[in-house]
């Protein structure tokens, strides 16, 4: 438990720095390309959840996100799920939705700077990558683990 919460306070840190950093240094920009035809840098500042759906219910977002977090939190902290890879995963995953959380409670938006240059796609963070990390990495975990089994079992 000591770890979770001390990866968590990490993973919250960065992404929280990172935000800090971009409202600094990338307000009335323009996109500041990081990695030509790649990857570049432009602050947005986003009222919804993923893809700006449910853009404008702040209050909504954060009511849904606190109580899935406190969910997430009771098997991460409290009594374990899993084992320490899937827990990992369920982590980044409640890292990520504090990160956005914190931007919403104390700014009414969550700050997005990371820009895909060669795909008109979202504009997104660092906690959004720990989401999406963190589900992706299960899933693959899953697969993998699902087939592993059953080829075991034959």
């Amino acid at each position: 438990m000591i770890i979770n919460i001390f990866i968590s306070i990490v993973f919250i840190f960065l992404d929280q720095l990172s935000k800090f950093m971009a409202t600094k240094y990338l307000i009335n920009r323009d996109s500041v390309v990081i990695i030509p035809h790649l990857l570049g840098l432009k602050y947005t500042e986003n009222t919804g959840m993923a893809f700006s759906m449910l853009s404008g219910k702040t209050t909504l977002l954060i009511v849904i996100t606190a109580i899935a977090l406190l969910t997430m939190a009771y098997f991460i902290f409290i009594k374990t799920f899993g084992n320490r890879f899937e827990n990992f995963c369920f982590l980044m995953i409640f890292c990520g939705g504090v990160g956005n959380l914190i931007d919403r409670v104390c700014r009414g938006y969550v700050v997005d700077y990371f820009e895909f240059l060669f795909i008109d796609f979202a504009i997104f963070n660092v906690a959004d990558v720990y989401v999406c990390l963190g589900v992706g990495l299960y899933a693959i975990y899953t697969i993998y683990t699902e087939f592993y089994l059953k080829e075991k079992k034959k």
